[in-house]
């Protein structure tokens, strides 16, 4: 099986975050597959595979893919594609069918290079239909089209898309994924959710650690490219790529090619990912989606770190609060990071009362001889063992101090 995960700042941060907890992902650009070696589906199968490569294609705006092993070198198209410069999600939707067909409208600019759409499905027989808008069906051997039919679904890449609302229909049965990713000069280049910190004097938008907390004010932040679009409206999405609110956001610079929008937002309490929509230059419609998958959770991680640099052969201790906002209930504590510089944590395992809140003890330790500028995440990834299921996550950066000193050992 092939996900696509989200392209971060690190890629090992991807790589560390999927590892200990699928759901958990940073906000991306651009997506690339990863291949899952462990699974072999037989030529009528589409699966089972592994519930935590699907949660986690599904929270980084990915799409699992059921291969075959003779079908691998078939996914080179979508790395090839996923990859080009300013390629942006046009829509992400997965549902299960119900008996009814599921029809989408998918807009295209007139300024997209090439558009890839993904389709995968974890039953046999699932079929992707997609028009274009003169109303001609898109098959293999259509002028500039690479149609690529898979065991368990369907990659199709057209360059030089005819501008307008295509139309796909999926039919079936089963659960099936469906994402288009367009090369275009309209892009997200970022969508988070940001708190008010910094030092004093210096204070400003930060991103928040995690995931928005239900009840709580929520500010949202955006930067789009949008020096070709003529119209930007916002709002929240499904999961199964329907408008769940619009949302009215203020500029905060009006440079178009590097748009930034800010406002508080309502949260619904169903999965979301930010969306933005409107016209282009010459009135065509276009519509990009943010890759990751948003979702209140009624537990808190906040970093208590008083240091961002450790040396080497340095023994340092961090802590993480973690707060509950909501029933009272048990919690299990997952930590990691790549450099393996943790090491011992304390609790493991915790139970919070309503509004109760407990300090989590991160002991680190550098090996002498690392490299100075080394960098480490320390992930914390908090998840109840009762009650209503809810976790939430944050990460420290650390670096490796250039002066040792080691003395400073707790």
């Amino acid at each position: 099986m092939i996900s696509k995960y989200s392209w971060t700042q690190a890629v090992g941060r991807v790589a560390l975050l999927a590892a200990v907890f699928g759901c958990i992902a940073e906000a991306a650009a651009q997506q690339l597959p990863e291949i899952n070696r462990s699974q072999s589906f037989g030529a009528d199968r589409c699966g089972p595979a592994d519930p935590a490569y699907i949660k986690t294609a599904n929270e980084t705006g990915g799409v699992p893919l059921f291969l075959q092993r003779s079908e691998a070198g078939k996914a080179m198209q979508l790395m090839r594609e996923s990859t080009r410069e300013n390629v942006s999600t046009v829509l992400w939707a997965s549902a299960r069918l119900a008996g009814a067909a599921q029809k989408f409208d998918v807009p295209v600019d007139s300024v997209t290079e090439r558009i890839t759409f993904t389709f995968s499905v974890d039953t046999k027989g699932t079929r992707l239909l997609l028009r274009q808008p003169n109303g001609l069906e898109v098959r293999a051997g259509s002028a500039g089209v690479e149609d690529t039919q898979l065991n368990c679904g369907r990659l199709i890449t057209v360059v030089k898309p005819q501008a307008g609302m295509w139309h796909a229909e999926v039919s079936g049965t089963g659960t099936f994924w469906l994402e288009a990713q367009a090369q275009s000069d309209i892009y997200f280049m970022k969508a988070e959710f940001v708190e008010v910190g910094g030092r004093p004097g210096h204070e400003g938008l930060f991103r928040i650690k995690g995931q928005p907390i239900t009840g709580h004010p929520a500010t949202l932040q955006v930067s789009v490219s949008a020096k070709q679009a003529r119209t930007t409206e916002f709002a929240l999405v499904s999961s199964k790529g329907d408008v769940l609110q619009k949302l009215h956001l203020k500029v905060m610079d009006n440079d178009r090619e590097f748009l930034e929008l800010t406002g508080d937002v309502a949260l619904p309490n169903v999965p979301f990912r930010i969306a933005v929509m409107g016209r282009d230059l010459k009135a065509m419609p276009y519509q990009r989606f943010d890759a990751p998958l948003f979702h209140v959770e009624t537990v808190q991680v906040v970093p208590k770190f008083g240091f961002e640099e450790i040396a080497a052969g340095e023994k340092k201790m961090g802590e993480f609060e973690v707060k509950n906002f909501g029933p009272a209930r048990a919690f299990k504590v997952t930590v990691a990071d790549a450099h393996k510089f943790v090491t011992e944590v304390e609790p493991k395992e915790l139970s919070l009362g309503v509004n109760g809140n407990r300090n989590l003890k991160v002991k680190l330790a550098v090996p002498l001889g690392t490299q100075a500028g080394v960098g480490d995440d320390v992930v914390v990834v908090v998840a109840s063992t009762s009650g209503a299921p809810t976790t939430n996550s944050a990460i420290v950066h650390l670096s490796v101090a250039r002066n040792s000193n080691a003395d400073n050992q707790p």
